[in-house]
């Protein structure tokens, strides 16, 4: 599983990104290393990671702010690494786009689960793929190798979040669909009594398909459907 994936590590502590990255090289990965938002940058300026291990508080920017920036240019999966204070700062982080986080301090054992995890579901997700690598839905082809989508030609940005979504919601087409139900299809967990991180995704991903042909309509009471419009 890790042949050939490259981890980019992007902790201050050089300590622990010493150790970290030891563990992941031992486990077989291409590992980058960072300290800073601006050495982060840098390297992916040359190179497009599989996976970033992204700490929350950085000398120079916050990791929350760092995610929203890359997801503009990257579909690597993002994991963050906070303090259990951190926790609304984690929150914030995983609507901004990130796709997993680990407290510190945490076993090695559990950091490589979680990597490891993020690749191996990009691989079902590339042997199960409908109709091969595309998937088209009038003006939306959405690429389920790469998960990357597109509108009319042009590529959406979409975080692993907003495109898991999509990717819902197009196969679902024309059903109401309730907010638990999407939740637990996309995040792979119950939703609980907070759906923040679904309303903001929701919002998110309307503005990037709204004036085309299809659209999300939101369902009193039940939930929510993807439809052509009228």
């Amino acid at each position: 599983m890790s042949d050939g994936k490259t981890v980019l590590l992007v902790e201050d502590n050089e300590q622990l990104n010493l150790i970290n990255r030891r563990a992941l090289v031992r486990a077989g990965y291409n590992v980058l290393t960072a300290l800073s938002i601006l050495q982060a940058r840098e390297h992916l300026s040359k190179t497009e990671p599989d996976v970033i291990v992204l700490d929350i508080m950085l000398p120079d920017g916050n990791g929350v702010d760092f995610c929203r920036e890359v997801r503009a240019y990257t579909a690597a999966r993002i994991l963050f690494l906070t303090s259990v204070n951190g926790y609304e700062q984690t929150l914030e982080g995983l609507t901004a786009g990130g796709d997993d986080y680990l407290n510190k301090p945490f076993d090695l054992n559990l950091l490589l689960a979680k990597i490891a995890a993020f690749l191996r579901r990009d691989e079902i997700v590339g042997r199960v793929r409908p109709h091969g690598k595309l998937l088209v839905k009038g003006p939306i082809t959405l690429d389920i190798l790469t998960t990357r989508a597109f509108l009319n030609g042009q590529d959406m940005q979409l975080s692993q979040k907003e495109f898991a979504l999509l990717l819902f919601f197009v196969r679902n087409e024309g059903k109401n669909i309730s907010g638990d139900e999407i939740y637990e299809n996309v995040w792979r967990q119950p939703m609980m009594e907070d759906d923040t991180a679904l309303k903001n995704a929701l919002s998110r991903l309307r503005k990037k398909i709204e004036n085309n042909e299809f659209e999300i309509v939101a369902v009193r009471g039940v939930g929510y459907r993807f439809e052509k419009m009228e």
